[in-house]
């Protein structure tokens, strides 16, 4: 998902209302797992296992400056040692042991977001926060984010004259500026099973019969008090109105980048017996999915790449940056390896427990600290010594012409590569002098027989599936040559971008150096095909049971796209009229305020039905109804602040209504209206 989009939901990668596409998407490798959390627990074991990313010497009583010491960072940016970390999965099998959920890491979003966005301040030195609740077990409808309640024409600010955000409010009244609306903080969490058809999002752990792994995503606070780095309870921060967009409450003056995680379990990978998936904490039911965050980044580089680049479209590519390009390396994982463990316990492959005093709980009751926390008199594991560094590591950067004693493999032989001598193999291997590996500017070279010989290359025309494979494109002029959605991630295949995007329904999708999906329903001007150059594999591996095995799994390379058709879009058509509200098309947004001022509502279920209703039940001050950004709909006695039909005809109104992928739902800044005869 995308925070609250159509993950990208996007993913994934649409913008909110108002505000551009700026941010920029992280991968990390794993660099510790273990019953570790200094944001909870610190100087303690902590009550359950998690698999964390980031600084190499994470410990039970990490702080800014020590991981600013580690020698490295299993993410791709140098300058951020910061630590991210989540729960272990796990899978309790019939004959009660548990067996590890593969995962490999995380993909970190920086977003701007918000409508303070272009004020948007680094993370303080010191700073953490967590964001979910280990202990939740049933979604909650009621715990509302700044706002008030959905369809009531009030927000929750303070008793009096006051000025907030967005407005003037007397005596809890609105008296001016747009109106903001809360959304049940439960919604930070939600779940993508990537199955080979589309499945819709949830905020729970559902369904877990997903063909290429289930996805845990988790939206994090972007308001700040500006006074405390930490608070036990998180009061320190708070998550603005829509969590991922909108205002940030009274007494959270400062505005943070909008933090996200993908985390990716390879439930897939796991032989079913009648067993079931739970966290480590004892959830079986993913409301109890969580995050945290240590702050490690060097502020000088934060500060600038914020300033520069969380506000501008550079589809989410680090090396678009040029703040960070310096620090980003595609060897972070090699660099950086997941490190030996801190506590002295079995948490890998097939255990016999959950590790920790465990209770498992489905709910629909929150779980309680005696189901999660070890009693007093409890016996604890042993704790080995936190490095304070570990290196440097040697970065692998090879200067053109050298050769390192390093192991290389491949499929194939480029046509420039050729067999020189065997004398020309003659440097001794550092690990046995009796063995010669390679030498200058040349390889030791092995066949490996017992490997399947590589699958045929797909060409032009060939249906996969639901899928028609239309060629090697190239990318835009300017932009995405597929500009709706997009994600990245160290599993993404043909098979997997081909589900979300059809989840999404786009007519189009397309794989992108090795680990790039992106979808939309056209190619952007510029963009053009056949090309050559679409032969980087995959950063997935397919299961023998995809059609799509049958085939090279290759996806796309630098600027070029495998470009394949979604035989099951289905085109997207808003009703004529609905009612006595008749269609007016597409409009554009106030120039000093929102178009239609009089209502608001938000809704992950909108649709152009749902809003027209909504209206109407407004009298006269619902007369004109709008549905803007996907799921947010404005009504109005009449069109305001500079609002009218848009100069570009129905072109920026191309988002899907949240509650029915086959209408339109306006837009950034765009609205689908409709007017009541």
């Amino acid at each position: 998902m995308f925070p609250n989009t159509p993950s990208s939901f996007l993913l994934i990668l649409t913008v909110l209302t108002g505000v551009c596409q700026g941010y920029w998407r992280m991968q990390c490798g794993i660099v510790q797992t273990g019953r570790i959390d200094p944001v909870v627990s610190p100087g303690k074991i902590s009550s359950h296992v998690h698999k964390i990313a980031g600084s190499s010497n994470i410990g039970l009583s990490s702080t800014y400056n020590s991981v600013r010491n580690a020698s490295c960072t299993s993410c791709e940016i140098s300058a951020d040692k910061s630590n991210y970390w989540t729960p272990q999965l796990y899978y309790e099998h019939s004959n009660g042991s548990f067996e590890e959920v593969p995962n490999s890491g995380m993909v970190v979003y920086y977003l701007g977001r918000g409508d303070n966005r272009t004020n948007i301040q680094p993370f303080p030195p010191g700073f953490q926060m967590l964001s979910g609740d280990a202990g939740a077990r049933a979604y909650d409808n009621t715990t509302m984010t700044f706002g008030g309640t959905q369809g009531v024409t009030y927000v929750n600010g303070t008793v009096g004259n006051a000025t907030l955000a967005g407005g003037t409010w007397i005596n809890g009244t609105k008296a001016s500026g747009p109106q903001y609306f809360g959304r049940p903080v439960s919604d930070r969490v939600s779940f993508n099973c990537l199955a080979d058809s589309a499945e819709p999002e949830t905020p729970n752990m559902v369904n877990t019969n997903c063909s290429n792994g289930l996805r845990a995503q988790i939206q994090f606070q972007s308001c700040w008090d500006g006074v405390n780095l930490y608070k036990s309870d998180n009061s320190h921060v708070a998550y603005m109105s829509q969590i991922d967009n909108g205002v940030c409450p009274p007494g959270y003056p400062v505005q943070f980048v909008h933090l996200f995680y993908e985390v990716l379990y390879g439930t897939n990978n796991i032989n079913l017996d009648g067993g079931r998936f739970v966290f480590a904490q004892g959830d079986t039911t993913g409301y109890g999915f969580h995050g945290d965050f240590l702050n490690g980044w060097d502020e000088t580089v934060l500060t600038s790449a914020l300033t520069n680049c969380a506000n501008t479209d550079n589809g989410g590519q680090i090396s678009a940056c040029s703040q960070l390009t310096p620090y980003d390396s595609s060897e972070y994982s090699w660099n950086c390896p997941q490190q030996p463990p801190l506590i002295n316990e079995p948490v890998h492959g097939m255990v016999s427990k959950l590790p920790g005093c465990i209770t498992i709980t489905s709910g629909p009751l929150k779980a309680t600290s005696a189901d999660m926390v070890c009693p007093a008199n409890a016996t604890m594991p042993s704790i080995n010594t936190t490095p304070t560094s570990l290196g440097p590591y040697t970065t692998f950067l090879p200067a053109v012409g050298s050769v390192y004693n390093k192991c290389f493999c491949g499929s194939s032989l480029p046509s420039s590569s050729s067999f020189s001598a065997s004398s020309a193999c003659n440097l001794p291997c550092t690990g046995n002098a009796t063995q010669l590996c390679g030498g200058t500017s040349v390889l030791t070279f092995f066949n490996n027989t017992a490997i399947t010989p590589p699958r045929p290359a797909i060409t032009a025309g060939t249906i996969v599936g639901t899928s028609i494979y239309l060629g090697c494109a190239s990318e835009a002029t300017s932009g995405r040559a597929l500009n709706a959605t997009s994600y990245s991630n160290a599993t993404v295949t043909n098979a997997q971008c081909a589900s979300f995007c059809a989840s999404k329904n786009y007519a189009l999708f397309g794989t992108e150096y090795s680990s790039e999906c992106y979808c939309s329903n056209a190619l952007a001007s510029g963009s053009t095909l056949p090309q050559t150059g679409c032969s980087m594999a995959c950063s997935g591996a397919l299961p023998p049971s995809s059609p799509f095995a049958n085939y090279a799994n290759t996806c796309g390379g630098p600027n070029r796209i495998s470009l394949w058709n979604n035989t099951l879009y289905k085109p997207v058509q808003n009703p004529s009229s609905v009612g006595t509200y008749v269609n007016q098309g597409c409009y554009a947004e106030g120039s000093s305020g929102r178009a239609l001022a009089n209502a608001a509502w938000s809704s992950s279920n909108m649709t152009i039905e749902n809003c027209v209703g909504f209206c109407k039940g407004q009298g006269a001050l619902g007369k004109w109804a709008g549905v803007e950004y996907g799921q947010e709909c404005y009504c109005g006695s009449g069109v305001a602040n500079g609002g009218g039909p848009a100069s570009d005809g129905n072109v920026g109104c191309d988002m899907a209504c949240a509650g029915n992928q086959y209408e339109w739902c306006g837009g950034p800044n765009r609205l689908n209206v409709y007017k009541s005869s």
